[in-house]
């Protein structure tokens, strides 16, 4: 009888052990739900590029996720938000946050139950930059000829922010420590 219980003991932990482990070709994740909800699980890899994450929960219960059903997600500890139907990399999070679009969902069907629609999505391609305002909501994208612009218009209520911006302090390849400098002002 102790052997039995052993057994069933050293089995339980065994599957205990097997089901956290991350899935060959998946990457550890955590996902919010559009409803708030978060569960863990893992990510087959390559799914944010495509818009529809397949997803495996802790419990092994697999589904798949389009940018459209989702707020957000972790893998591998990187933040990701999903916006417009696509998928974003966070790369500053603040009171304005830095963004890079990682999909392209415009024109995908899109399904909610048996009701079908098409996704519409921001402008601008994979890779590009984008800046999200906490005070509205509000996703601008981010070009080389129009960068400053934007970051004035999105971002008044910094004038040390604005002073640099004007002196051209800093350039395009600079948005990071940009939208880094506006979160710390006061």
């Amino acid at each position: 009888m102790k052997k039995l219980i052993a057994m069933t003991a050293f089995l339980a932990l065994v599957g205990l052990e097997a089901i956290s482990q991350v899935p060959a070709g998946f990457q550890k994740a955590t996902i919010t739900l559009a409803n708030n909800e978060t569960v863990e699980g893992a990510i087959k890899d390559g799914g944010i590029a495509k818009g529809t994450v397949q997803f495996v929960a802790a419990s092994g219960s697999k589904k798949s996720y389009s940018a459209a059903e989702l707020n957000a997600l972790t893998v591998n500890g990187e933040n990701y938000l999903a916006l417009s139907n696509d998928f974003y990399k966070v790369l500053v999070n603040g009171k304005a946050s830095l963004l890079q679009k990682q999909s392209d969902n415009s024109g995908k069907m899109l399904f909610n139950g048996s009701e079908a629609s098409v996704a519409t999505t921001t402008e601008g391609k994979i890779g590009e930059w984008y800046l999200l305002t906490a005070s509205n909501g509000d996703l601008h994208l981010l070009g080389k000829k129009n960068f400053d612009a934007v970051l004035t218009n999105a971002l008044t209520d910094c004038p040390a922010f604005l002073a640099d911006l004007k002196a051209k302090t800093f350039a395009y390849e600079q948005l990071t420590q940009a939208v880094v400098k506006y979160n710390q002002c006061k």
